[in-house]
């Protein structure tokens, strides 16, 4: 008897998991999505908002620059996935995570650096974007592709070139029709992400070149044209979600992974592969190098006005309180979405229902600027106005992060034998107890992972943020922009050192977490 209490318990445990992750996802997402899709339907002529010019030269740029950032990423990130997967590289390691680093920068911080590192004539240039893009998503590219390559076995090759192939015919009959299914997914991806950029556009794009998220933003603000923004940012979304059920769909038919022996690197391909590292390397230190150089030679001034404000700065907002409101907006969104994440994870792998895993992906469905527009759309009247309050902001992005939380934990928790959740509840431990002693410690480095998701997505979130924040509410990458917005050296100067202040709570987060999913 006192077994199947305990039993019933855990499956009404199991049954709420979820509920609290699915009522964040519904407040910051799915609420307000549906309130745009009433709105546009209600207040909009759909013909006349698609007529617009503005509209078809946003949608058009967003294509083809798309397109042509996405073909160059993959030609970009093919190269040092042919290099990591097939050779023993010294500093692999090392080399993986340098190109994986500029993934997680803010979208801020990658445009503020290739404003400070490319030549003046190429400032606000399509040029700027395309090279952008490439830096933000080579990484993307290599992630995806280096563990198919991986498991390429090096036999077939061997075999092939035994038979008279020469590498080009090795290479299209033998590896690419292996390596297309890992190659396509990351390029769709890639497609997605760069088609609806928000942040490198505004900041590297200027007035002449929108994106539809950029476009969203400025006819819902600069323009006063919510009604139009809303049909644009319903149109965008059904499209984002047609597009994630294609990709969805193709990577779940991709096949299990295994490792390959690695060749000793030649020297030519260590030299490449650590030239590519330095060049993204170099992106970065240009943007703090830009932070004390102003047209009359080398100063401080940026960064002593980052703490102490100035009079060349002309900004209503305060550095030093958006530099609290960006940490302390980070930390609790961590700290919401990574104990739901986990709880929606538990509940995704025990669960025969898919229910918990469409949860966790419907965030994915609509860009930040979207989420940002549908919230202050949906929540402005009555008891549901809370556009103005400040714990609006922690939340979207918890809601943001939250998938990222998921997919972080997912593995993990599938790896754990349940045989030893049925011993321990066999001795009579709680489903508390269980968690506590087995779960958790099993689960570390996925719950370290996922704060590091959770910490650096609220720290350079800056889509929804546009819409959400207040003058006392400011973050971190609203300063950049706003600064980068100012005519003048000392605006400049510490937008770049609000910029490296980002960069460095970034790669503090990140290497914190490392270190703590080492030990």
């Amino acid at each position: 008897m006192a077994r199947d209490v305990v039993g019933d318990r855990a499956s009404v445990i199991a049954r709420l998991r979820w509920i609290g992750a699915t009522a964040l996802v519904a407040v910051g997402v799915v609420v307000p999505l549906v309130g745009l899709a009433v709105d546009s339907l209600r207040g909009s002529d759909i013909t006349a908002v698609w007529s617009r010019s503005g509209v078809r030269e946003a949608v058009w740029f967003s294509l083809w620059q798309g397109v042509v950032s996405t073909l160059a990423a993959v030609v970009v990130g093919l190269a040092p996935a042919w290099a990591l997967s097939r050779f023993d590289l010294p500093g692999r390691r090392v080399a993986l995570a340098a190109l994986t680093v500029p993934f997680v920068l803010p979208t801020v911080v990658v445009g503020a650096a290739f404003l400070a590192a490319l030549p003046d004539r190429f400032d606000r240039s399509v040029l700027a974007i395309v090279l952008a893009h490439v830096f933000f998503n080579v990484s993307v590219v290599v992630r995806t592709v280096v563990p198919t390559w991986t498991a390429v076995d090096e036999h077939l090759l061997d075999a092939a070139r035994t038979l008279g192939a020469s590498p080009l015919t090795v290479a299209r009959t033998v590896v690419w029709p292996l390596l297309r299914p890992a190659v396509a997914g990351a390029a769709g991806l890639v497609f997605v992400m760069c088609a609806t950029s928000y942040g490198v556009v505004r900041l590297l794009g200027g007035p002449g070149r929108s994106t539809l998220d950029v476009e969203i933003y400025r006819r819902a603000v600069d323009l006063a044209d919510v009604s139009g923004a809303t049909v644009l940012a319903v149109a965008q979304t059904l499209v984002i979600v047609v597009l994630f059920a294609v990709w969805s769909r193709s990577a779940a038919r991709r096949s299990s992974i295994t490792t390959a022996r690695r060749r000793r690197a030649p020297i030519g391909v260590g030299v490449a592969v650590w030239a590519l590292v330095a060049a993204f390397m170099a992106v970065p230190a240009a943007l703090v190098l830009a932070s004390f150089r102003s047209t009359d030679g080398w100063s401080t001034a940026g960064w002593r006005a980052l703490f102490t404000g100035g009079d060349g700065l002309r900004v209503p907002v305060d550095i030093g309180d958006a530099i609290v409101n960006s940490l302390v907006f980070a930390v609790l969104a961590a700290s919401v979405a990574v104990p739901l994440g986990v709880a929606l994870a538990r509940a995704a792998v025990s669960s025969s229902s898919r229910l918990a895993d469409f949860v966790a992906s419907l965030p994915l469905g609509a860009s930040a600027v979207v989420v940002g527009l549908g919230i202050i759309v949906t929540y402005d009247t009555g008891i549901l106005d809370v556009r103005g309050e400040w714990w609006l902001v922690p939340l979207v992005h918890a809601a943001v992060a939250l998938p990222f939380v998921v997919r972080a934990v997912v593995p993990m928790v599938e790896a754990i034998p349940p045989g030893l959740a049925q011993a321990a509840a066999t001795l009579g431990a709680s489903p508390w107890r269980r968690w506590i002693d087995i779960d958790l410690p099993l689960l570390r480095p996925a719950v370290a992972t996922a704060s590091a998701f959770s910490l650096t997505m609220s720290i350079g979130e800056f889509g929804a943020t546009s819409f959400l924040t207040r003058r006392d509410t400011t973050t971190l990458p609203i300063v950049v922009d706003t600064l980068l917005g100012r005519a003048g050296s000392l605006p400049h100067m510490t937008a770049f050192a609000v910029a490296s202040v980002l960069l460095v709570l970034t790669v503090v987060a990140v290497t914190a977490v490392d270190r703590s999913v080492r030990t």
